[in-house]
């Protein structure tokens, strides 16, 4: 696990489905408040089993916390590639530092990297050289 915690960061709350609590994706938890989860002691297993890059890799920044950056980025389900999701509010957070930070490391090590913000989507592939 993390050595790190979500602190204020509550932006995955909004991004991710909860099953156990019937919680749809694009919808803020309703235990989430401006201090963080509400229930965090408590809280579903899925949520518990999240965990996104800033918090798995104690050594990104700290204005790259997904809720300061306006990215998360998480495994896909499989664990092949990963997801970059942006924020709606904040469609240009990948193309803006900090969140331009992403991309070139992301497709170093991940292919594909996928991007969704909002209902828009696309797949990113490594080039070759």
């Amino acid at each position: 696990m993390s050595e790190r915690d979500c602190g204020p960061c509550t932006i995955c709350c909004w991004f991710f489905a909860v099953p156990e609590t019937a919680k749809p994706t694009s919808q803020w938890c309703e235990h989430c408040t401006d201090h963080g989860c509400a229930v965090h002691q408590t809280r579903p297993q899925s949520c518990r089993n999240f965990q996104c890059f800033w918090l798995l890799e104690p050594n990104f920044p700290e204005e790259m916390r997904p809720d300061l950056c306006g990215i998360v980025v998480s495994f896909n389900e499989e664990h092949t590639s990963v997801v970059i999701h942006v924020d709606p509010d904040r469609p240009d957070a990948l193309a803006e530092e900090p969140g331009s930070w992403w991309m070139e490391p992301l497709l170093n090590a991940y292919d594909p990297v996928c991007v969704v913000c909002g209902d828009d989507k696309m797949v990113v592939r490594r080039t070759l050289e």
